[in-house]
């Protein structure tokens, strides 16, 4: 199942990072470029994606290595969650002091997760039906109104919200994700 790393990155532990890099990005639009990088297709196993983000994170501007390294271990993490095939892909999100804040962050995320997925199929694959609402849903759901009520019924109705767009995800990835080749065995045969 997994590749190389189990590693999980917390939105706090990224939330310093990045303000420590003073890079003007939440980790939940971090989280969403590099999930709509992962399933829009781009090459998971030769590091294009690093290039890519920072060409939309960080107008094209290297980063410090520390994040450049929290950064990396969120990618695999990120692909091994959609290679597995489990629907274990879980978003990252601020799961903070209000519905709000988390709310917040879910429209943050499915926007920045449109943006990696316009970068991310470089091959202009052409979109099924399904894949165009999809996309057009989480349009919508990034341009949703935040400020809502911390009561039993907005926490459902958001669930439900952040389910789909969990489901979004994986069906994107399940279109034109690439998986990662198999190790081959080393063993020469003569």
């Amino acid at each position: 199942m997994s590749q190389s790393t189990d590693q999980k990155v917390s939105w706090q532990q990224l939330s310093s990072a990045l303000n420590m890099a003073e890079l003007g990005a939440t980790p939940s639009e971090c989280h969403g470029v590099i999930c709509g990088l992962i399933c829009g297709g781009i090459n998971v196993e030769d590091n294009s994606w690093s290039g890519a983000f920072n060409d939309l994170m960080n107008d094209g501007l290297g980063l410090p290595i520390d994040l450049k390294n929290l950064l990396k271990t969120l990618f695999d993490a990120s692909v091994n969650e959609f290679v597995s095939g489990e629907y274990q892909v879980k978003l990252l999100l601020n799961e903070g002091n209000t519905l709000s804040d988390t709310a917040l962050s879910l429209t943050q995320w499915s926007e920045s997760f449109m943006a990696g997925f316009a970068i991310g199929n470089e091959s202009k694959k052409k979109l099924t039906k399904e894949i165009t609402e999809a996309l057009g849903d989480l349009g919508q759901i990034s341009q949703l109104d935040t400020e809502i009520e911390d009561d039993e019924e907005s926490e459902r109705a958001f669930e439900e919200i952040s389910e789909y767009v969990r489901l979004s995800a994986i069906l994107c990835f399940s279109e034109f994700g690439q998986k990662p080749e198999p190790v081959k065995d080393k063993k020469n045969l003569h």
